[in-house]
């Protein structure tokens, strides 16, 4: 249960953002996170962090969530660009995104400029939003590509097979000729993905899907990354480099 907001106080940061429902990768923050607009400083007391507004956050106190007064969601997106790891930002604020509460041109527009601070990482994670990315996995794909420098990554690319079959695929990187795919353990164990197939099933499935795109000419290579692969980054640099791709 969330602790009762005063007067001119609004649920923010972090704490904003799981009450929007974007989603949070890692344990959950052990303090709550409120912008207070008679502060002049940041405070820590009872496991509240209270943050005095910020000239370039516009703070809505009329802003509401399920009856819960919280910062807008593009507050509260700049507030998290800004505070957070890039890896938890982006995931949280990307979720915000494919809800639609977020648009990332409004968002560029309301980062602070360098050298302001957090100015930097903010830039990063609003490289790596995009509404196509279709799940946590992906988005959490993003970030780390846009952290090693890789650029011109496309999500959701579609390719067309010799017989007209459309393959898609999470992630291609045509200056690389390389199909990235993010493979996470859901789809051979949940019940609405398996699609009255065994896990076996799907693995075949996925092999001959593999074997296709690599054999396009443009394809030189399919990168399946885990979970495992993005929690760190080196890990991920390790296996791309595997991959003949140097970062």
């Amino acid at each position: 249960m969330a602790p009762e907001l005063g007067p001119g106080h609004a649920f923010s940061h972090i704490t904003a953002a799981i009450l929007h429902g974007w989603p949070l990768i890692g344990p959950a923050p052990d303090r709550v996170h409120v912008v207070d607009l008679d502060a002049t400083s940041v405070t820590h007391r009872l496991g509240v962090v209270r943050h005095a507004p910020q000239d370039a956050v516009p703070i809505d106190l009329t802003h509401q969530f399920r009856g819960v007064r919280v910062t807008s969601p593009l507050a509260t997106a700049v507030l998290v660009a800004t505070t957070c790891e890039p890896s938890t930002a982006a995931v949280a604020i990307d979720g915000g995104v494919r809800s639609a509460s977020v648009d990332p041109a409004p968002l560029q527009l309301a980062l602070p400029d360098p050298p302001a601070r957090g100015s930097r990482q903010a830039q990063l994670v609003v490289t790596a939003l995009d509404a196509r990315h279709e799940s946590v996995g992906e988005s959490y794909t993003a970030i780390r590509l846009v952290e090693l420098g890789i650029g011109l990554v496309e999500p959701q690319y579609e390719f067309r097979l010799p017989d007209g079959t459309i393959r898609r695929v999470d992630f291609w990187i045509s200056s690389l000729g390389v199909v990235l795919e993010f493979d996470g353990q859901q789809k051979y164990v949940d019940p609405t993905m398996l699609a009255g197939r065994d896990a076996a099933q799907v693995l075949w499935q996925e092999k001959i899907r593999e074997d296709q795109l690599r054999a396009l000419p443009e394809v030189r290579t399919v990168i399946r990354v885990t979970w495992w692969h993005l929690a760190e980054p080196e890990r991920l640099r390790a296996l791309l480099r595997q991959h003949g791709v140097r970062v």
